[in-house]
């Protein structure tokens, strides 16, 4: 056995788009899927269209510093501390640079009541019903709700010595209470001694009118003396039991969510001997021995939630940290309260003012306190740093979080780590806004009707679009938001034609190879039209049976147009019998490898003597792919069959061997599981004309004009995840999308062969209209050069 071997030298290789050499070039006609563009999970923003994910984190990062820089956000430490700069970059990219953080989210206070007309709050987001027993402010003395409600809805100022609230895009509501004054330094502590309250029901009433105005979340910013920790169930239930009714909300589908200070005792002085009073090394306030009180739990309000479990869930018990991060000496611990309790800055805390001033005139409007620099302390202050940042995460989730998870994901997302891991301190942790409006762990994409059901993790979700199908599914998709949820059931949501992406043509090397092959006359060898024919590394083995001949081939190549259905079962291994009638038969398989799916099928072609026509037809089945179209994650799996029929001819004219070639076909896709539901049966095509001459030097010159493997015509239904209801059912929206591709890929080519001595010179050249049947892509151009030669 003669054995060559067969080199070929690389001179030149250039595939360019017209408008510019060096890019990647188009779909390519003659080969199946190769490998394709990675898909980089595309997110969707406001002002920058859809963005990658690398592209996103950067975007955050910018914002997150022009936020942090602005004096408006780096006077109020705690927004730094919380990482309310990282929200409000994911805010930014959500809903655009116009954003206004808190938008569409209504907080109510019950307090003392606010300045309506104080500089730091935008009128047309405020209110204030003023209540029985109550007055209106007039500024004689500090208004601590104008205080309280400006660390949620202060407007930014744009000044050296100005501040804005977590949240100054909400809707404020002041219900407006009388309220005692804080008691003076060195006031005995004196919880109170319970058992039927007089003003249980009056307070029922006061708690049920507020609940009933539409709030989302509601900011108490005041409680009743006496720890928790030192009350039971009952006693509590005798004193209040028809506040706490009003409180749980009972029947309502969505309760307002209740923040409440948990209290300033802690150091307090207190009576020795009494109940949590350590030593008596201090003087009260009338200079008798005192102790100080060791305040391991919230006041009774606002940790009842610890004794009474019709509030747990919607309430939160808030305790206040210093610029250290450490628990501020005044604040009351979470102690039995842990799991319903959260820490938030509550020192040095800038607020709006109204009051007299130091000459004692009234009605004063300014920034921080009665003097210059003189911010407030407390956990009256942290407390809507909570409120705040639950209207930012409320806003961010579109509302389709309930108020209930919406405290269960400010509680898990809380920051655990170090000091903050002493629940009897810190309870929950520390608050991190920042992670809160951050997907949490893995983000997977719904297949059930249930947040939390079967999912598909996103990273591994994206479909290969192969050659065939073009942009046509990708621009079907376009501007369609599919819905991922996090590990805690928040969603977020990207662009689902991003999830896409096209295969490359067949790469340079592929050409290359490809131009090493035997000189491309005609496939038709004795008459007979042949269904594959030997691949450049190849082999067969041939048997004459006397009434026919019967062939094994390895890697061989379909015949039909370049690019046509067959070419799906590139590199096949091969049983064909070709009669002595003209007439050949095939079986084949091919394995799946480079992004391929393993495909298998019969073929048939027929051509007579001295007949200018051939026939071929055949099947095929693709086990793994549509059309060279692969699916993963919630895309699903994708199979086809498909049915082909085609016609061939050549012929002479004078010195130019001219041939064609043109197949149809009909593909059946196969479905199982992913958003894809359904898919019509697809028509397809392909064609190839050619002219190529012998030159009387020996060498060769070929023209060819071809369309590789397109869809005509066929549609896809999908159900796209684009969100949730508040009980957690996944809402889906019904797509139907056309699959053929936007553009017709026409490809015109162009082969010199030209003999050497030693070898032979090969050029081709392509230019390529509407590459990757796009029809918004440049046209492209490839070159190539090469020395091939025998030994």
């Amino acid at each position: 056995m003669n054995t060559k071997r067969l080199f070929f030298c690389f001179v030149m290789a250039c595939t360019a788009a017209l408008s510019g050499c060096g890019g990647g070039g188009g779909s390519g006609g003659n080969m199946g899927p190769g490998p394709v563009r990675p898909v980089d999970q595309c997110i969707r923003t406001s002002d920058f269209g859809c963005i990658s994910s690398s592209r996103y984190s950067q975007e955050v990062e910018r914002l997150r510093q022009i936020h942090g820089d602005s004096t408006d956000f780096s006077n109020q430490w705690g927004l730094g501390a919380i990482n309310a700069d990282r929200a409000y970059a994911h805010l930014e990219l959500a809903e655009g640079a116009n954003m206004t953080p808190g938008q569409g989210v209504t907080v109510g206070l019950i307090d003392t009541g606010i300045d309506t007309g104080h500089f730091l709050f935008a009128e047309d987001r405020i209110s204030e019903e003023v209540l029985d027993g109550a007055f209106d402010e007039l500024g004689d003395k500090p208004s601590h709700g104008t205080a309280v409600a400006s660390v949620i809805g202060a407007q930014p100022t744009g000044r050296a010595n100005g501040f804005h609230g977590v949240a100054w895009g909400a809707d404020l509501k002041m219900f407006a209470i009388s309220l005692e004054d804080p008691p003076l330094p060195g006031t005995i502590y004196r919880p109170p001694a319970l058992g039927s309250s007089g003003g249980d029901a009056a307070d029922a009433r006061l708690y049920r009118h507020v609940l009933g105005q539409d709030l989302d979340i509601l900011n108490l910013s005041f409680t009743t003396s006496g720890l928790i920790e030192n009350y039971d169930a009952d006693v509590i239930s005798s004193s209040f039991g028809q506040t706490i009714a009003a409180l749980a909300q009972t029947g309502v589908e969505d309760k307002t969510i209740l923040v409440w200070a948990a209290g300033n005792a802690n150091n307090r002085a207190c009576t020795p001997g009494t109940i949590n009073c350590d030593g008596s090394d201090r003087r009260d306030i009338e200079g008798n021995l005192a102790g100080s009180l060791n305040a391991n739990s919230p006041e009774i309000f606002a940790g009842m939630m610890a004794r009474i479990e019709e509030l747990q869930g919607h309430s939160i018990a808030v305790a206040a940290v210093d610029r250290n991060g450490d628990i501020a000496k005044f604040s009351n611990r979470c102690g039995i309260a842990a799991e319903w309790c959260i820490a938030a800055p509550g020192v040095d805390v800038w607020v709006a003012y109204f009051g007299p001033d130091t000459q004692g005139n009234i009605g004063r409007r300014g920034i921080r306190g009665p003097l210059p620099n003189e911010p407030l302390d407390g956990t009256s202050y942290a407390a809507p740093m909570v409120s705040g940042s639950l209207a930012v995460m409320k806003q961010l989730f579109r509302g389709q979080l309930s108020n209930t998870a919406l405290v269960t994901r400010l509680f898990d997302t809380a920051d655990k780590s170090d000091r903050y891991a002493n629940r009897a301190t810190y309870g929950q942790g520390m608050l991190d806004l920042g992670a809160a409006t951050s997907p949490v762990r893995t983000t997977s994409i719904a297949l059930g009707n249930t947040v939390g059901s079967s999912g598909i993790n996103i990273q591994s979700t994206s479909l290969r679009l192969g050659g065939a199908l073009g942009d046509g599914l990708g621009q079907a998709l376009a501007g369609q938001e599919i819905a991922a949820f996090d590990s805690l059931g928040a969603p977020f949501w990207f662009k689902l034609s991003n999830f896409t992406g096209t295969t490359r043509g067949p790469s340079s090397l592929v050409r290359l190879r490809e131009l090493t092959a035997q000189s491309p006359i005609t496939r038709r060898t004795a008459g007979r039209l042949a269904t594959f024919t030997p691949a450049r590394a190849g082999g067969s083995i041939e048997q004459d049976l006397g009434y026919g001949m019967l062939r094994f081939g390895y890697r061989e190549r379909p015949a039909g147009p370049e690019g046509g259905h067959f070419m799906l079962a590139d590199n096949a291994t091969t049983l064909t019998f070709t009669g002595s009638n003209g007439m050949s038969f095939s079986t084949f398989t091919a394995p799946g490898f480079a992004g391929r799916s393993p495909t298998s099928g019969v073929a048939l072609a027929w051509r007579p003597f001295d007949v200018p026509v051939g026939f071929r037809a055949g099947w095929l089945a693709e086990q793994a792919t549509l059309l060279g179209t692969m699916a993963t994650g919630a895309f699903g799996q994708l199979s086809a069959d498909a049915a082909v029929t085609g016609l061939e001819t050549s012929f002479e004219i004078g010195r130019w061997h001219l041939a064609a070639d043109a197949e149809i076909g009909k593909a059946h896709p196969q479905i199982r599981g992913g958003i894809i539901t359904r898919m019509s049966s697809l028509t397809t095509s392909a064609f190839a004309f050619n002219a190529t001459r012998r030159l009387a030097n020996g060498g060769l010159i070929r023209i060819a004009l071809s369309q590789p493997l397109r869809v005509e015509g066929g549609r896809a239904a999908l159900s796209v995840p684009i969100g949730r209801t508040k009980d957690g059912a996944v809402l889906r929206q019904a797509v139907s999308a056309d699959v053929a591709p936007s553009g017709r890929q026409i490809d015109v080519s162009a082969q010199w062969y030209y003999p050497l001595v030693n070898g032979e010179l090969r050029f081709d050249a392509a230019w390529m209209h509407n590459p990757g049947h796009n029809a918004n892509a440049d046209p492209a151009v490839r070159l190539l050069a090469g020395w091939r030669f025998e030994f």
